[in-house]
């Protein structure tokens, strides 16, 4: 795996990530009942990421939505991730530990609990090949974990 190009191709293939995951009735639906909000802070890249459940039935089909450095926030989230882009993509393909990335500081808790991104893993294990999948379809082998 080699590292995004920058911002804008981390961007994109985070756009569409939380779009799969948004649309898809097996993870979607599951993350926005859990109603915790998260904030990936992606230091290496200068940018954040905040990730909800859509509240009213106005995005058909839409579960999640996501927001990039603030813009129309009107959320606040219950966990702050800080953690560069490389370790976030590996994260959604599985290929990082949570726990352990926690406990040794390739990721860090800059507000709230563990709790919530943990209670994220038993809906995404099933995500991971299907993300995998989607990014070498999409010509983004070089991302590939």
């Amino acid at each position: 795996m080699t590292a995004f190009s920058g911002a804008p191709e981390s961007r994109k293939v985070f756009d569409l990530l939380f779009s799969v995951l948004s649309r898809d009735e097996r993870f979607g639906p599951r993350l926005k009942a859990l109603e915790k909000p998260q904030r990936f802070v992606l230091g290496d890249l200068g940018l954040t990421l905040d990730v909800d459940g859509v509240k009213t039935a106005s995005r058909k089909g839409e579960s999640l939505r996501w927001t990039w450095n603030g813009k129309g926030r009107d959320w606040l989230p219950a966990v702050v991730l800080e953690l560069d882009a490389d370790t976030a993509n590996a994260f959604f393909q599985g290929k990082v530990n949570l726990p352990k990335a926690l406990l040794t500081g390739g990721i860090t808790i800059v507000d709230g609990s563990a709790a919530v991104p943990l209670e994220t893993l038993p809906i995404l294990k099933a995500f991971y090949p299907i993300w995998i999948a989607r990014l070498r379809q999409e010509g983004w082998d070089h991302l590939v974990a």
